[in-house]
């Protein structure tokens, strides 16, 4: 998913922008029913901020779906991924 999420969108630096992008990688598999963001820092791989991502989708076929093709983790009923987030984030403190 992160890799799904840094084609073709600039470095995200709130979490708006981030939620857009979500929404658009998304949209081929259905709509964004839950989304929930945790800020965290990479420290001990070179640093750097990411976000931790609890997803759910408006179906579970849907959610399958998006598992499947962009390996993304479940967790409990969500999807789970980390999204790199630029070093000038202005949203949710670390």
């Amino acid at each position: 998913m992160n890799q799904a999420l840094k084609s073709g969108f600039q470095p995200f630096q709130d979490e708006e922008t981030l939620r857009y992008a979500i929404d658009m990688v998304c949209a081929k598999y259905g709509k964004v029913k839950s989304l929930q963001m945790f800020p965290a820092s990479r420290d001990g791989r070179g640093g750097g901020r990411q976000c931790l991502c609890l997803l759910q989708l408006d179906s579970p076929e849907a959610q399958a779906a998006l598992r499947q093709e962009l390996k993304v983790s479940k967790y409990g009923g969500d999807l789970a991924f980390v999204a790199d987030v630029d070093e000038k984030w202005t949203g949710q403190s670390y």
